[in-house]
C-alpha cells in the first residue's frame, strides 16, 4: 500500500514539473534600483511579475492600498471595487496579465488571504490598483497629499546650441507621489518583451504590481508621463477606462494609430479613445517634439504644445498639475518658478534641464525623478529614500540599448543548447529549412548573406518564446528576385550566442 502511495505522490509531482509555466523574466539590480525584466504573452509576463515580485506586491496591497488609501476599512474597498466592477471595462490582454500575477504568486508560495479583507486576493484587486488614480477621483477617496507630478520637455530652437542634442528633444519628468514606506522601499523599473505581433519593447518606471504606464517609454522612442490634474469633475458616467493602461495602449502597441509614424499622437490617440473617470495631464515626446494631453471626464481631452505658450518662450513645454486649455490656466508657483527661469534664459542642454525642474519644482513627495533623450537613447533616474525626496539623490545613468537587452541567470549549459540544428536540404533547389531550438525566450536574427558579405534576405527579426523553430527560405532576396546559384551564409543571432552556416544554392 506505501508502495502504491509512493507512486502515485511521484506521478502527481511529475505531472506537476510537466504542467507548470515557465518564469519568463529576471532581475537585476543597479546602484540600489531594481529591475525586472520580463517577456512572452501579457499572461506570461503577469506570471513572472507574481512569481518573482509576489511578496512585495502583497505587501504592497496590505499596507499601502487597504491600509493607507482605504484606511484599513474593508468596507470602503469592497464598495470601491464594487464601483470599479460596475463603471470601467478592461481589455482581455490586461486581465490575463492580473490573472498570470495571481498564478505566479500562487506559485511562489505566497498567501494571498488579506487579513483586512478576510478573503484571498483576486484578478480585480490587481486590476483595481491599477486604477487607483482613477478612483482617487471619488470623494470618500481624495486626499491632500498627492503633490501629483511635474515636467519640462525642450526641443528644436531651444536645444540647437546644445551640442550633444543638436535640437533633439529632452525630457526631464518629477513623479510625486505620497512618501508611503511601501513606495520608498519598493522602486522597480519593468521592462517588458513583448511577443504579440502588434507591441513593441517598453518599459516602466513603476512599483511592483503596477503594470500601467505611469512614466513610461518604449523603444521605438515615444515616452509618456501622467501627471495628476486640478479638475476631477465626472459627470458623465460612461464606461471608464484606467488612465495608465491607456496610455500603455499607446506606448505598447507599435504605431497605435497606424499613421506610419510613432510619435506622440499614438499617445494622444489612445487616450482619446477611451472614457476617463479623473483629470489627468500627459507629457509626451519623441525624438523631435513634445506634446501635453489634457483630459478628463468633464471636457474630454484637448492637446496643448508650445504654440499655446504665453509665459514660456521658444520650444518649451512644462506640465504640472494644473490644466491651461480645457479650464482656464490657475496660478502654480512651481509653473512660475520654470516659466521664470526659462525667460531668463531659454537656452536648453542635458544638466540645464535636471537642474532646473529640481529648483523650481522640487517637492518633499519627489519619490522618482527621471530625464530621457530619445537621440542619445540616455535615461537618467534617480528615487526617493526616507527623508530625502529623489531630486536631491543622485540619478543612476541607463544606457536604453542596454535595458532592452534580455539578460538572464539561466545556467551557462542551458544558453549552450541554443543552436541552429541544421538546414535542409543542403545543397538545395528551390527551398531549404533552417532550423533553431530556443530552451529559453530571446531576440532572433536569421539572415541571409551572399559571399560578398552582402546581406541579401531578412528571415526572422523579432522575439521569440523557448522552442523549437523551422523558417524557410525560398531563394529569393529582398526585392522577391531569384538568387543565382552559388554559395550563401546565413547568420543566426540571439542575445545569447551567434552562429554561422553555409548554404548552397543550385538549380
Amino acid at each position: 500500500m506505501k508502495r502504491i502511495i509512493f507512486v502515485l505522490i511521484f506521478v502527481i509531482y511529475t505531472i506537476s514539473l510537466c504542467y507548470s509555466q515557465t518564469v519568463n523574466g529576471d532581475t537585476l539590480t543597479v546602484d540600489g534600483k531594481k529591475i525586472l525584466k520580463v517577456w512572452g504573452t501579457h499572461y506570461e509576463r503577469g506570471y513572472a511579475t507574481g512569481y518573482l515580485m509576489g511578496a512585495k506586491i502583497k505587501s504592497i496591497s496590505e499596507n499601502y492600498y487597504l491600509g493607507y488609501i482605504f484606511y484599513n476599512n474593508p468596507v470602503l474597498y469592497e464598495t470601491t471595487r464594487t464601483y470599479f466592477l460596475n463603471h470601467f471595462e478592461v481589455e482581455d490582454k490586461y486581465q490575463s496579465e492580473a490573472q498570470g500575477i495571481i498564478d505566479g504568486m500562487i506559485e511562489a508560495g505566497i498567501d494571498l488571504y488579506s487579513s483586512i479583507l478576510q478573503r484571498d486576493m483576486d484578478v480585480n484587486d490587481i486590476l483595481v490598483s491599477n486604477a487607483i488614480i482613477d478612483l482617487l477621483a471619488l470623494e470618500e477617496l481624495q486626499k491632500d497629499d498627492e503633490s501629483g507630478c511635474s515636467s519640462l520637455s525642450s526641443w528644436g530652437e531651444s536645444t540647437i546650441l546644445a551640442p550633444e542634442l543638436n535640437g533633439g528633444v529632452v525630457i526631464t519628468r518629477h513623479m510625486d507621489w505620497t512618501p508611503h514606506n511601501e513606495l520608498l522601499e519598493n522602486h522597480l523599473l519593468v521592462v517588458h518583451f513583448p511577443i504579440e505581433e502588434n507591441e513593441t519593447n517598453w518599459l516602466a518606471f513603476t512599483f511592483p504590481g503596477l503594470f500601467g504606464a505611469l512614466s513610461a517609454l518604449n523603444e521605438d522612442g515615444l515616452c509618456a508621463f501622467m501627471n495628476m490634474g486640478n479638475n476631477n469633475n465626472h459627470p458623465n458616467l460612461n464606461t471608464f477606462h484606467p488612465i495608465f493602461l491607456s496610455i500603455r495602449n499607446g506606448i505598447e502597441t507599435y504605431d497605435y494609430n497606424g499613421d506610419m509614424e510613432i510619435n506622440p499622437s499614438d499617445i494622444s490617440d489612445a487616450i482619446q479613445d477611451k472614457y476617463q473617470l479623473s483629470g489627468s495631464i500627459i507629457h509626451s515626446a519623441n525624438q523631435s517634439y513634445s506634446i501635453v494631453i489634457e483630459c478628463n471626464n468633464e471636457n474630454g481631452v484637448e492637446l496643448r504644445d508650445d504654440t499655446d505658450n504665453t509665459i514660456i518662450p521658444l520650444n518649451h513645454l512644462a506640465a504640472t498639475n494644473h490644466f491651461r486649455v480645457i479650464y482656464p490656466p490657475v496660478y502654480c508657483y512651481r509653473y512660475e518658478n520654470i516659466s521664470d527661469s526659462l525667460n531668463s534664459n531659454s537656452n536648453m542642454n542635458i544638466n540645464r534641464s535636471w537642474e532646473l525642474l529640481a529648483g523650481a519644482a522640487g517637492v518633499p513627495t519627489n519619490l522618482h525623478m527621471i530625464q530621457y533623450v530619445p537621440t542619445m537613447n540616455l535615461i537618467k533616474w534617480s528615487t526617493a529614500t526616507a527623508g530625502i525626496p529623489a531630486y536631491q539623490s543622485e540619478p543612476t545613468v541607463f544606457d536604453l540599448e542596454e535595458l532592452f537587452t534580455v539578460s538572464t541567470s539561466a545556467d551557462p549549459e542551458l544558453l549552450e543548447q541554443i543552436s541552429l540544428i541544421k538546414s535542409y536540404p543542403n545543397p538545395f533547389y528551390s527551398t531549404t529549412s533552417l532550423y533553431f531550438s530556443l530552451p529559453l525566450a530571446s531576440r532572433v536574427e536569421l539572415n541571409i548573406f551572399n559571399i560578398k558579405g552582402q546581406k541579401i534576405k531578412e528571415l526572422v527579426n523579432d522575439y521569440r518564446r523557448e522552442g523549437n523553430y523551422t523558417i524557410e527560405w525560398d531563394g529569393k532576396d529582398e526585392a522577391g528576385n531569384c538568387v543565382v546559384n552559388g554559395i550563401y551564409f546565413y547568420r543566426f543571432e540571439t542575445e545569447f550566442k551567434i552562429e554561422s552556416g553555409k548554404l548552397i544554392l543550385i538549380k
